[in-house]
């Protein structure tokens, strides 16, 4: 094979690990990524839950007032006559009216889930950014290869 031509399949070849990246590894990342985010910003919701319901238990609030989103940043002011108990989102659009206690258990479980969610999510962007890293380094090894090193 003659130079010229080694040369042209080598540049064919880094084209196409660089459009693999591109066109799968990229938009994996990118899916990866924001999927461990929406997991993160669950986490983040139930938390607050657990910390409010720790907050009310602790006071030992009867009675309270807050601001509650109506949806699309719009909020108004409510009063809360019993915080005996809460209604909590348990899924599917379903709605439970729980015990502050029941509550907290709740969450926790729910917590327990999310966080194993997470790790696997972590996992799948760490184990997408090697493969990355990985073409990346083949390509690397195929640009620095000249034609004297395959005699």
């Amino acid at each position: 094979m003659t130079a010229a031509a080694q040369h042209y399949a080598r540049s064919a070849k880094i084209g196409e690990y660089e459009r693999f990246i591109g066109d799968r590894l990229a938009p994996d990342l990118l899916a990866a990524e924001e999927a461990k985010g929406a997991v993160q910003r669950a986490i983040d919701t139930w938390e607050g839950l657990v910390a409010n319901v720790c907050g009310v238990q602790e006071r030992g609030q009867g009675e309270l007032r807050t601001m509650v989103d109506l949806g699309a940043q719009v909020y108004c002011q409510a009063e809360v006559p019993d915080t005996s108990h809460i209604f909590v989102n348990v899924g599917l659009g379903f709605h439970a009216e729980l015990t502050l206690d029941e509550a907290l258990a709740f969450a926790e479980k729910k917590l327990v889930g999310l966080r194993g969610d997470l790790r696997e999510r972590v996992e799948e962007a760490a184990s997408i950014q090697s493969h990355v890293k990985l073409v990346t380094e083949g390509i690397r090894e195929l640009m620095l290869l000249s034609p004297e090193s395959n005699r």
